[in-house]
């Protein structure tokens, strides 16, 4: 099953990212803690999915590797975290449209990891077209190309649980929510 976002970022965003790059790798930095915690929290919440477990717990690492390395770019431009999580405007948008029984939401959140998973990765593509500095060009070359494989294995975790067609339906129903959301978000130096 191939994702393709509803709504694209423009590729004039990059360049306000560019101009603000130390608060997007802060924002970076945010974003990678979060999908780990989130990996961890679905372990925790779901304790008898165990045929995702392994995976989820692959993806938390490596997403805290890539924490890692943003955060190794922060230091390398004389930056420290600032330790201040900003508000999420782009979940916040989403969330009312997650299901609450425990199967909906398990499912939405796999999904929505899925769509912010391209989102990031039309984001960090971006950046490294538009990026000057070679380690930052290389970097987010390189992470665009690593993210992407997150971006079904989060949809293959679902579909271990619900049939293919279902979680097609509703990869739909949010990715379209999920765009008008970010089609009303101003543009700012974050990932989301």
């Amino acid at each position: 099953m191939e994702i393709k976002l509803k709504y694209d970022t423009p590729k004039e965003w990059a360049n306000q990212v560019l101009e603000n790059l130390d608060e997007f790798l802060q924002d970076h930095a945010d974003a990678e803690r979060k999908v780990s915690t989130m990996c961890m929290s679905i372990i925790a919440k779901y304790p008898d999915r165990t045929e995702i477990i392994s995976e989820l717990t692959q993806t938390a690492i490596e997403e805290l590797l890539h924490f890692k390395q943003v955060y190794a770019l922060i230091q390398k431009r004389g930056n420290a975290l600032d330790g201040v999580f900003k508000k999420d405007r782009y979940l916040k948008g989403i969330m009312p449209f997650i299901k609450t029984s425990r199967d909906g939401r398990f499912l939405d959140r796999l999904i929505l990891a899925s769509i912010a998973e391209m989102r990031g990765v039309e984001r960090f593509k971006l950046v490294s077209e538009a990026a000057e500095d070679i380690d930052i060009k290389k970097f987010y070359g390189n992470l665009y190309k690593q993210e992407f494989a997150h971006v079904n294995s989060f949809l293959e975790m679902g579909m271990k649980y619900f049939p293919e067609e279902e979680v097609e339906k509703r990869l739909n129903e949010l990715l379209e929510v999920e765009a008008e959301v970010v089609e009303k978000l101003p543009w700012l130096p974050s990932i989301h």
